[in-house]
């Protein structure tokens, strides 16, 4: 047999036994380490991430702007900001969702108006950001003089009770111009400094429940002599929602008042869905608006 032929094999007989120490050694050779699967798993992930992302253009971060809730004041306007060369910034007024069709945004924009602003960020080759949204709210006409809040905030105290009257709405970040109050019932009294038509009360609050923040479950306004002007309960508090800023609108009374009280009850507990079930909850409140 020719030596040199790859398919020949040779057995050689030793006391009637096969001598198997090559193949043995070959069959050692050929084990694979746990070491080099994790080594060659990861390149073939790496690879695919790499087809992956060659694939799928990287998405946008949205327009900065220095506040999502905004009051119609006379003089606002509302501002984007977003520095990537080639970018721009599109916007819609009407509530509806920007595409690459809409205004390009160049400079602030005045708030006459408006209700609801909404932007993204645009570039070839890359997928547009989310979207970025502003809300003005209505200007009260009645002007708030000085406030008292029971229990005082502790932790989450903002400005004080000017926080309530201060022209400075509250957004998604509850560390920034929010009362928090980690009790189950808050009375807020606000004065005016003369008797003033009002008509109603609007009144900020947070709900960020991954962070123990809920809703208020009922509200009740009184005017300064303790009659029971409206009342409300949000039934809807004790659900799973998701993080949100908003009004409770309550209507009162045509009247004029020097003076007006909020009490307002948190949830006796926490939910049994929530993780801190059976805990007391917090309330977060910010502008009262009032309107005549």
């Amino acid at each position: 047999m020719d030596r040199t032929d790859l398919n020949a094999v040779e057995v050689t007989p030793t006391n009637g036994r096969h001598n198997c120490a090559n193949l043995q050694d070959l069959k050692g050779h050929l084990q694979v380490s746990p070491q080099l699967i994790c080594t060659i798993a990861f390149i073939f992930l790496l690879l695919a991430f790499g087809q992956l992302a060659a694939q799928q253009p990287l998405q946008l971060a949205p327009p900065q702007t220095p506040s999502t809730r905004l009051f119609a004041k006379p003089d606002q306007t509302i501002a984007f900001d977003f520095r990537l060369t080639e970018a721009e910034i599109r916007y819609t007024t009407d509530g509806s969702e920007p595409t690459a069709f809409s205004p390009v945004y160049a400079n602030p924009l005045r708030s006459k108006g408006l209700k609801t602003v909404k932007a993204k960020s645009f570039k070839l080759g890359f997928e547009p950001s989310a979207t970025a949204t502003v809300q003005l709210v209505p200007l009260g006409e009645v002007r708030v003089d000085s406030a008292a809040i029971a229990p005082a905030p502790k932790k989450y105290v903002a400005n004080g009770w000017k926080s309530l009257c201060d022209g400075v709405l509250g957004d998604d970040n509850f560390h920034a111009n929010w009362l928090g109050f980690d009790e189950k019932s808050v009375e807020l009294k606000l004065f005016f400094f003369r008797k003033r038509k009002v008509s109603r009360l609007d009144i900020g609050y947070l709900q960020h429940q991954g962070a123990w923040i809920f809703g208020p479950a009922e509200v009740q306004v009184f005017d300064g002599k303790g009659r029971l002007l409206a009342s409300q309960v949000i039934a809807d508090a004790v659900k799973e929602q998701v993080p949100a800023v908003g009004f409770i609108a309550l209507p009162l009374p045509k009247g004029r008042y020097k003076a007006l009280t909020i009490k307002l009850k948190g949830l006796p507990a926490l939910p049994d869905w929530h993780p801190g079930k059976g805990a007391t909850g917090w309330v977060f409140l910010d502008e009262v608006v009032v309107y005549q």
